[in-house]
């Protein structure tokens, strides 16, 4: 039984000698302090991944349309009509709206660009010139104009 207490005691002194090794401590509490430096010295955004930002489109930007809506304040029926400018000519397809009075008329999903409008009058079967100009219709912006007598 001596024998067995003997190497026991042996044993158990033995392995505190190695726990009780200021070296090791040391070089322990070092590689410590040197994580917890790397840990606060990196920038917040490489730890935090923030998920891309995913940039949204309306249909009206990516189909380039827009609409426009005409209101005939005029005493007398409006014949609008639109010629679309491509360079130095126009398209020839053309839109017309009728527009009786003090009544709104709009057409929807025009390409945006810049179009001739030509605004007539009717009186009697004869048309009569009222008002002739540009105007430039953006993508996502709806064009609103009404039409008074000057």
């Amino acid at each position: 039984m001596r024998t067995l207490i003997v190497a026991a005691a042996a044993l158990i002194n033995v392995n505190t000698a190695a726990q009780n090794n200021t070296a090791a401590n040391i070089i322990e509490g070092g590689k410590t302090l040197v994580e917890l430096v790397r840990v606060f010295k990196t920038p917040k955004t490489t730890l935090v991944s923030e998920p891309p930002v995913i940039k949204r489109v309306d249909s009206c930007a990516i189909k380039s349309i827009t609409d426009i809506c005409i209101k005939n304040s005029t005493g007398k029926p409006l014949l609008v009509s639109f010629f679309r400018r491509n360079g130095n000519l126009y398209e020839p397809g053309i839109l017309s709206l009728k527009i009786l009075t003090r009544n709104q008329e709009c057409l929807y999903e025009l390409k945006s660009g810049v179009y001739k409008i030509k605004l007539e009058t009717e009186e009697n079967g004869i048309k009569t010139s009222f008002r002739e100009g540009e105007i430039k219709l953006n993508a996502c912006e709806i064009f609103y104009k009404e039409i008074k007598n000057e």
